[in-house]
C-alpha cells in the first residue's frame, strides 16, 4: 500500500527527464520563430514539474512518509541495534537528498525566469537555458537514486514490518493530505510512468493496488486534468 510513494517518485523521474528534453528544444528555438511558444511552454512545464509534482511528493515525504518510516524502521524491538542504525542512516540520506532536490527545483524556477525573459541579453538567456538542462538532468538523477533505495530497501522492509491494514490506513492519510483533485492528477502521472517503463510486474501491482473505479477514470482524468498541466512537456519546435 505504500507503493504509491515509489510510483510518485517514478513519475518525478519521468517528468524531470521530459523537462530536460523540453529545455533542450527551447534552447534550440531561441533564435527562431518558435522561441516565444517554447519559452511559454518551458515556464508552464517547470511550474508543473517543480511546483506541482515535486512539491506534492516532498510535502508527503516531509509531513508524513519520512517521520512514519523512521518511526517504524528504527523502533522495532526485534531489530538488532545495528540494523536499526542502518535504517536511520538510510533515512537521513534520503532526507538530505530531498533537500538537495528542493534546492535544485528552486534554482530551475529561477533559471527558467531568466531564460524566458525577452529583456535579458542572448548570452545570459543561453546560459540560463543550459542551467535548466543540467539541473533538470541532476533532478532526474537524484530522484532515480532515491527510487532505487525505496524499491530495494525501504518498501520491502515496511512490507515485512508493518501490517497491511496499517499500511492501507496510512495510504488513506496520504490521499487526504494530497487533496482529491491533486491526487487524481498525481495518479495519472504515476500511471504514465508505469506504462512508459513497460514493466509488466509493476503494471500488475498497480492494477491490484488501485481500486477499479479510479483506474477506469484515468483516461478522463488524463484528458481533463493531466494534459492541461503536463501536456506542455510534449511541445515540439
Amino acid at each position: 500500500h505504500i507503493h504509491g510513494w515509489r510510483w510518485h517518485t517514478a513519475s518525478l523521474v519521468r517528468e524531470s527527464g521530459r523537462l530536460c528534453t523540453l529545455a533542450q528544444r527551447a534552447k534550440s528555438a531561441e533564435e527562431g520563430d518558435d522561441s516565444e511558444t517554447m519559452a511559454k511552454a518551458l515556464q508552464q512545464a517547470a511550474d508543473y514539474v517543480v511546483g506541482f509534482n515535486m512539491k506534492g511528493l516532498h510535502r508527503i515525504e516531509a509531513d508524513l512518509m519520512f517521520p512514519w518510516m523512521r518511526e517504524k524502521l528504527t523502533s522495532i524491538k526485534d531489530l538488532a541495534g545495528e540494523v536499526s542504525r542502518e535504517f536511520s542512516s538510510v533515512m537521513s540520506q534520503l532526507e538530505s537528498d530531498r533537500k538537495s532536490l528542493v534546492e535544485l527545483g528552486d534554482s530551475i524556477i529561477k533559471s527558467v525566469a531568466v531564460a524566458t525573459d525577452t529583456k535579458s541579453n542572448h548570452g545570459r538567456r543561453n546560459e540560463a537555458f543550459q542551467d535548466v538542462i543540467e539541473k533538470s538532468a541532476s533532478m532526474q538523477s537524484y530522484a532515480r537514486n532515491m527510487m532505487d533505495v525505496e524499491n530495494n530497501l525501504l518498501v520491502p522492509a515496511i512490507a515485512k514490518i508493518v501490517p497491511e491494514s496499517e499500511q492501507h490506513s496510512f495510504n488513506n492519510k496520504v490521499l487526504r493530505n494530497l487533496g482529491l483533485l491533486d491526487s487524481r492528477l498525481h495518479l495519472v502521472a504515476m500511471y504514465e510512468a508505469i506504462e512508459e517503463s513497460g514493466n509488466a510486474e509493476e503494471k500488475a501491482l498497480f492494477e491490484q493496488a488501485i481500486p477499479s473505479i479510479p483506474q477506469m477514470m484515468i483516461p478522463r482524468w488524463k484528458r481533463k486534468l493531466y494534459e492541461p498541466k503536463a501536456g506542455v512537456l510534449d511541445t515540439e519546435l
